[in-house]
C-alpha cells in the first residue's frame, strides 16, 4: 500500500481536511497542567489559580493551548454524510416504528 503522506506537506494536508471537515477550532488558553481554561473569570489571570504555574511563556505567547470544537459545527458535520444522518436518527425512527410495545427486540425496548 502506497504512504499517501510522503508526498503530501502539511499545508496540503490541513488544506485537504479543512475541504472535507469545514469546521474551525476555537483556540483556548489552558493551563500547562489541565488545570483550568483562561475564560471568563480567569480570562485576565496571568498564572493558574490552582497551581500557579505561568500561563505565558518568555515571548508572551500562551503555553498551553486547547482546540475546543462546538457542538453545533460537530453535529453539522455528521448530519452532512448521509449514512451517519441515519445511524442518528435509528433511535427516533425505531421508536416510532414500533406496533407491539410489549416486545423486546432492541436495546430501546429495556428497562
Amino acid at each position: 500500500m502506497k504512504d499517501i503522506g510522503s508526498n503530501l506537506s502539511l499545508y496540503k494536508i490541513k488544506k485537504k481536511i479543512k475541504s472535507v471537515v469545514p469546521i474551525f477550532p476555537i483556540l483556548i488558553d489552558t493551563c500547562i497542567n489541565s488545570c483550568v481554561a483562561f475564560t471568563r473569570n480567569y480570562k485576565e489571570l496571568q498564572y493558574c489559580p490552582l497551581c500557579n504555574k505561568k500561563r505565558y511563556n518568555e515571548e508572551g505567547k500562551p503555553k498551553n493551548i486547547t482546540y475546543f470544537f462546538s457542538l453545533k459545527d460537530r453535529l453539522k458535520i455528521q448530519y452532512a454524510n448521509k449514512e451517519r444522518a441515519q445511524e442518528l436518527r435509528y433511535r427516533s425512527e425505531y421508536l416510532k416504528s414500533q406496533e407491539n410495545l410489549d416486545s423486546f427486540a432492541d436495546i430501546f425496548d429495556g428497562g
